[in-house]
């Protein structure tokens, strides 16, 4: 898995994990991946979404210090 993660990786995971038949609703992100995420989106919208990232892509973020990265369903 990617750490940190982009903008654009999420966004593969996601079409990925729902080629196999599942659809994604959350996401659960490691601390890297979040700060690296809100750093994009900083860059990207000229303001800090703020420490609790709520959706991205349509999911909704479920965790941003988990162990792993992982999608649910």
């Amino acid at each position: 898995m990617i750490d940190p993660m982009t903008l654009k990786d999420l966004h593969n995971y996601r079409e990925i994990w729902e080629k196999s038949g599942c659809q994604a609703l959350g996401v659960r992100l490691t601390a890297p991946q979040a700060a690296a995420l809100r750093w994009e989106l900083h860059q990207l919208y000229g303001q800090d979404p703020g420490p609790r990232l709520t959706t991205l892509y349509g999911l909704e973020v479920l965790q941003t210090d988990a162990e792993a990265f992982s999608l649910e369903d």
